[in-house]
């Protein structure tokens, strides 16, 4: 368990509890820093089953991140998160991310467009990626080489997990049983390819809307425009870390490069400069600590093996060396 599970931030009384390559995660952290909010976090380490421990199933039944803390309510649900930000959080220095002042029209647009990207299959997509190989090119960090594997094998052994962990907390059987019947279910959108292509078709008909959106923008006093006005709104966040997700997975080139959607690939290097993105997506120094912080026992081992074997096939050479 965290240390700073029982710490709440000085200001708005704001704790976020995350981790830092989670879709979802990602959607809040950028809401806050564009609502320029003050927020202390928890990070729950979902490569262990943090989230399935009962101290965090006691703050969310479900199991998942993330998960807001404001004094004493409790918010889940990355869209449940940001309407409470929106709705509570958009005064002085915090702008609405959705506007007011820009009309109804304006504002059905953010709604729309939100409508289109929340619901999109984010974990499918992911997870699927690590068994269609064949429509992946040039995945970036985290999803690369090791942790694809890690990630793959947690997938296929996560019904077993969520059993065991129903039998040993009995009182979160059924929400765990429960997820043991979602993932069941939706399986075979992951491993069967017929059935990932159509997942993967639904992801290319909204970026096509978009793009016929950014498009539309050509005209006279929309160049500089983010996706739905000259403003930066919820649609803009759910957009970024879309895109942001299809490039790390290494879809970049099946959904927009090589001049498929330009103004989308024109909007992700835009959106790539804004400071709450650099804010929230975690860069390679990050990466790196990660990765040895997750595999430093495999390192270990690694490392030991190989210093065996130099020695030993050093000593081979060198009894070699004498003998002849």
């Amino acid at each position: 368990m965290s240390a700073n599970i029982d710490k709440m931030s000085t200001k708005n009384g704001l704790l976020l509890y995350y981790h830092p390559y989670s879709y979802y995660s990602h959607k809040v952290l950028m809401a806050l820093y564009e609502k320029h909010l003050q927020f202390d976090t928890v990070f729950v380490n979902l490569a262990k089953d943090t989230q399935y421990e009962p101290w965090f199933l006691k703050i969310n039944p479900r199991g998942e991140v993330p998960v807001l803390q404001d004094t004493g309510k409790v918010i889940s649900d990355s869209t449940r998160i940001i309407d409470y930000l929106e709705d509570n959080f958009s005064n002085g220095d915090s702008p609405r991310l959705i506007p007011i002042n820009k009309g109804v029209e304006v504002r059905q647009k953010v709604i729309h467009f939100r409508s289109l990207i929340d619901p999109l299959p984010a974990r499918i997509l992911t997870m699927g990626s690590f068994h269609h190989s064949e429509f992946v090119r040039g995945a970036r960090p985290p999803f690369i080489g090791p942790v694809r594997s890690m990630l793959s094998n947690a997938d296929k052994n996560v019904v077993k997990v969520l059993r065991e962990l129903a039998e040993k907390y009995p009182e979160y059987s059924e929400v765990l049983l429960n997820k043991v019947a979602i993932h069941e279910q939706k399986s075979c959108m992951i491993i069967e390819k017929g059935e990932y292509q159509k997942v993967l078709k639904q992801f290319d008909d909204v970026l096509t809307v978009i793009e016929n959106e950014l498009a539309s923008h050509t005209e006279s006093g929309k160049e500089t425009w983010w996706l739905c006005c000259e403003e930066f709104t919820i649609a803009d966040i759910g957009l970024a870390i879309l895109l942001e997700r299809l490039n790390q997975l290494g879809y970049a080139s099946h959904f927009w490069r090589d001049n498929k959607k330009p103004h989308i690939e024109r909007y992700y290097t835009k959106v790539q400069q804004r400071e709450s993105f650099k804010k929230t997506i975690p860069n390679l120094a990050f990466h790196t600590q990660m990765f040895i912080s997750t595999y430093k026992k495999q390192l270990a081992i690694s490392i030991g093996v190989g210093l065996c074997v130099v020695i030993l096939v050093g000593g081979a050479y060198l009894i070699f060396k004498r003998d002849n």
